[in-house]
């Protein structure tokens, strides 16, 4: 082909494809494994439930959607490792908060009292002299 003919079929094929036509040599099979994956992937998308994605490799251990389906599945784990990081973090903030608080307030209240004490000490030294 020249590159002319490359050029001129280039936008028809760009089309066909982008509006979801294909041509008989061009068309992928999607196999079982596929849809698998896609399906899995859907459900762990809508409703992170990623039971499917767990099935797919005891299913095609040798499977090409295999290793996508690894590293989702391993993601999905560090997310909920993080996510339990994150509670907990959120949790000992709320207690340091809650001590923060308590300590501010005794700390007031300690200033009170010395403020108290100095004015005793005043009137003590104004009563020796």
């Amino acid at each position: 082909m020249t590159s002319a003919t490359i050029r001129a079929l280039f936008f028809p094929l760009v089309f066909l494809v982008l509006t979801g036509c294909t041509l008989p040599a061009m068309s992928i099979s999607q196999n079982k494994e596929s849809k698998l994956f896609a399906e899995g992937l859907d459900r762990y998308i809508t409703t992170s439930d990623p039971t499917t994605l767990e099935q797919l490799p005891l299913l095609y251990p040798q499977g090409e959607w295999r290793v996508r389906a690894e590293t989702i599945l391993d993601l999905a784990d560090q997310k909920l490792q993080h996510q339990a990081l994150l509670d907990s973090n959120k949790k000992e903030l709320a207690e340091c908060q809650d001590e923060k608080k308590a300590l501010d307030q005794d700390n007031k209240m300690l200033e009170g009292t010395l403020n108290q004490l100095k004015e005793v000490l005043i009137d003590t030294e104004l009563k020796a002299k």
